[in-house]
């Protein structure tokens, strides 16, 4: 079971130009250009993306059932890809470097030792990255639920109403989040007016981010674009994605009056802000 870390971590902003950027770099995207070391990354990415929190010899269970001696070799290579290694007094990053794996707990079973799990940027970033099947996306929503409880914690749910659309997510580990509308073709008013609350609320809690607040982010975000993007209107059981968002809310009373209240947010924010600037005007004339 997945344990929520209440420690400090980085935005969003930050996951976008410097955690992504890096992993990629270090870690490679494509499968064809991918070395040994980068698939064995990406490997390992997907046993915790797959499975949830493990331990090292766990992991190595995975790969090799049957053969110990093949997991105890398997286990100190994972262990070194996680937390790293230092030759020649030279250290190279492990994936938890990255915070893109974080440690979830100890186990005390007859292989104790940490256990490791993906964190929420370590989500994003296989989203991005792995090319996961629509079922592995599944698979992983269930690990990862109280992680993601406004969408991978009503995954069946979401998904019996929006259908593929769901998997849209996949975009959020690009780094789209809109932080620069103007390179952004969509001409719809709404949605540049609360994606870009969506960003002032973001730096705003820049400073107090733990994962529990990330992942209401993460849930914003996505509400907000499957209101608006124009990529999701194209569903021809559902003719515009205000429509499929209200089908949602009209089921899930809990995740109505949780947006509503991100509305409301900001509308007030909107209405401080006009206050502001008319005073502004009524001092200069």
């Amino acid at each position: 079971m997945v344990i929520i870390n209440e420690e400090r971590i980085p935005n969003l902003l930050s996951y976008k130009y410097f955690i992504r950027k890096q992993a990629s770099k270090l870690y490679g995207k494509h499968p064809q250009s991918k070395s040994k070391h980068q698939q064995n990354v990406h490997n390992l990415l997907k046993i915790l993306a797959l499975n949830g929190p493990l331990t090292t010899w766990e992991m190595a269970k995975i790969k090799f059932p049957t053969n110990n001696e093949m997991v105890r070799t398997k286990e100190k290579e994972y262990r070194r890809l996680l937390i790293g290694r230092t030759d020649r007094r030279r250290h190279s990053e492990g994936i938890l470097d990255l915070n893109l794996v974080l440690i979830d707990s100890k186990s005390t079973k007859r292989n104790p030792g940490n256990r490791y799990r993906l964190s929420l940027f370590g989500i994003l970033f296989c989203l991005d990255s792995l090319d996961l099947s629509h079922e592995e996306i599944d698979r992983m929503a269930e690990k990862y639920q109280i992680l993601l409880p406004k969408i991978f914690g009503r995954w069946d749910f979401l998904k019996n109403i929006i259908g593929v659309n769901i998997y849209n997510l996949k975009l959020l580990g690009k780094g789209l989040l809109f932080d620069n509308p103007n390179i952004i073709d969509v001409d719809n008013a709404e949605f540049w007016e609360l994606i870009s609350y969506f960003n002032i609320k973001s730096n705003n809690l820049s400073y107090s981010l733990n994962e529990k607040i990330m992942g209401n982010l993460i849930s914003y975000w996505f509400f907000i674009t499957l209101l608006y993007l124009p990529a999701l209107q194209s569903d021809k059981k559902i003719k515009n994605s205000k429509k499929m968002l209200s089908v949602i809310f009209h089921n899930d009373t809990i995740l109505q009056k949780w947006f509503d209240e991100f509305i409301l947010e900001a509308q007030i924010f909107y209405k401080e802000r006009s206050k502001v600037l008319k005073g502004i005007s009524m001092e200069i004339r």
